[in-house]
């Protein structure tokens, strides 16, 4: 059969090895017990995530050893669909390239197979790695790959890739993809258009070396080298883009659609690299957004959005004119926002127009700790938007970075207080990821900071010690907490398949509960707890398994 499609987009795949953690012996959770907890409950003979608790609990089927087909059904973060994939399937579209979106590989590859045996001439494969920390999660997918279809054209890009050319030094990048078997990498930050170039020169059968950021694999007689053309940098795409959204093959779509309507970060947290690697804040005109969101809800049943900018409500004019544009659609969304920023006719704006829950970067509650983060905030500015928030019944998600530098005990009970005392439902704990293209390793010296990533240490605290407040904030604070590899997308997952705010909260308490008492080292796959948690799963819930099972459809 032959087919139209030039591009096999994998936007995401399930990338925490979850089938790992199943087979970690419970004998020795001493020893793993801060890579566990508080992220994933011990049953049925192996550690789950939340996720996979309420899918046993619902459907008396883990994710783990389900069918591809039985996963479209069943609960994982990476089934709500993803930003990539679409937009850049809608990018392409305007050049006459057309995309199948595979949204969560584990989910769909028996459909990727099946797009690729039909397609005539094979289509290029991309792997997004957007949210790969390391090269593990390509390497499992690649084999995969590779396995079933030997002379596959894989093309590797997104951020990780990105990261991995930071210093211009193709010569790693190089090596991993021959170890992989990859025949591309475009390694731009906003790499669509290369994309782009890569895929028309591929189809006019044209030199590569006018492919911008490019690292392709060259060579005859069995002698294989990698080229790596000019290095240019694109901004990101928000002025000009087509809106194609309605006419987009996404049947893994339910109720909700994840886009933006600006790309960078105006701020500089002291933590974060992403303002330096994005290049700048670029923020799309309001008839834009409005046109890109008409097209949108033009498609059946999409009635609720993720906006993904970083600083959705920054700055303020502009996003009292996106809320009020918004009040003419009938929507409900969800956003990062930056809560010392909003006064109460923006708040009131905001769940007018469809606002059902937000994601708060608080990171501490402590003044001095926010001063050492460059967080151009303060806890009473926080407190006075949390209020708001509360007021007009806005949910909220508040993350917290533990252990940064300036942390100590009594900064963590602050935090602690902070969340008691100002009625948050909803929060979140990760500790502070040390990365060399911050400004806080500037400032190393300062604060005594030394090792890297998660292994580190400063004049205040090291890393294992963050790991052991963050258990202990978990035990003591009673507000409701939810695994920050998930956070917002949680909230807004479980919304989109028919679960309250309240209902939520409810039954993720109950999983809460039932990892203190594991913590306390009690295990038992009979605790009341898990029935009464099943219970609840049954009853709430207004629109369970609303998506479908995706059906194969070419043009």
């Amino acid at each position: 059969m032959a087919s139209n499609i030039d591009l096999i987009f994998i936007s995401q795949s399930e990338i925490v090895n979850y089938d790992g953690y199943v087979k970690l012996p419970l004998d020795r959770v001493e020893i793993y017990k801060n890579l566990i907890y508080p992220r994933m409950v011990y049953f049925k003979e192996g550690f789950r995530s939340h996720y996979d608790i309420i899918n046993y609990l619902r459907s008396g089927q883990f994710w783990t050893e389900a069918t591809p087909q039985s996963r479209q059904k069943l609960f994982s973060i990476w089934n709500l669909p993803g930003f990539v994939g679409p937009h850049i399937a809608n990018y392409l579209k305007d050049f006459d390239l057309n995309t199948y979106i595979i949204n969560n590989f584990d989910a769909e590859w028996n459909i990727l197979f099946d797009v690729y045996e039909k397609s005539d001439p094979k289509p290029v494969v991309a792997i997004s790695t957007t949210f790969h920390l390391n090269y593990a999660e390509i390497t499992r997918l690649t084999k995969l790959l590779r396995a079933k279809y030997p002379d596959m054209s894989i093309v590797l890009g997104g951020a990780f890739i990105n990261g991995v050319m930071y210093k211009d030094d193709p010569e790693p990048l190089s090596k991993a993809m021959k170890k992989l078997g990859v025949d591309y990498a475009v390694h731009s930050f906003n790499s669509e258009v290369d994309l782009k170039d890569l895929l028309l020169a591929r189809k006019k059968k044209e030199s590569l070396e006018s492919v911008n950021n490019l690292v392709y694999r060259s060579g005859t007689n069995g002698q294989t080298t990698f080229r790596v053309t000019k290095k240019v940098w694109h901004n990101p795409l928000i002025n000009n883009i087509p809106n194609y959204w309605e006419h987009l093959d996404m049947p893994f779509l339910n109720n909700t659609i994840q886009i933006r309507t600006a790309s960078g970060c105006p701020f500089a947290c002291a933590f974060c690299s992403y303002p330096e690697t994005a290049g700048g804040h670029f923020a799309m005109p309001i008839e834009t957004a409005e046109e890109q969101l008409q097209s949108i809800l033009r498609r059946p049943n999409i009635n609720k959005i993720i906006f993904l900018d970083d600083t959705f409500n920054v700055p303020l004019r502009r996003f009292k004119d996106l809320c009020q544009m918004f009040c003419k659609y009938n929507f409900e969304w969800f956003s990062f926002l930056r809560v010392q920023y909003v006064d109460e006719d923006v708040v009131k704006l905001m769940r007018d127009s469809g606002c059902r829950g937000v994601y708060l970067g608080v990171e501490s509650a402590n003044d001095q700790v926010l001063k050492n983060m460059n967080k151009k905030a303060t806890r009473a500015d926080f407190e006075r938007g949390i209020a708001l928030l509360n007021k007009y019944e806005i949910a909220m998600m508040v993350a917290f970075v533990v252990g940064f530098p300036g942390e100590t005990e009594a900064t963590i009970k602050e935090n602690q207080d902070f969340v008691e005392r100002n009625g948050i439902q909803f929060y979140t704990l990760k500790e502070f990821y040390y990365m060399e293209n911050t400004s806080i390793y500037r400032d190393r010296e300062k604060f005594g900071l030394t090792g890297m990533g998660s292994s580190w240490q400063h004049n205040t605290m090291s890393s294992m010690q963050a790991s052991e407040y963050k258990m202990k904030m978990f035990r003591e604070i009673k507000s409701v907490f939810i695994d920050p590899d998930t956070s917002l997308w949680y909230l807004a997952y479980l919304y989109d398949q028919g679960f309250t705010m309240k209902e939520i909260a409810d039954f993720q308490q109950d999983i809460n509960k039932i990892m203190l008492s594991q913590m306390d080292g009690v295990f038992n796959d009979n605790d009341p707890l898990f029935v009464q948690l099943a219970q609840k799963l049954q009853k709430f819930g207004r629109n369970i398994n609303a998506m479908p099972p995706r059906q194969l459809a070419l043009k």
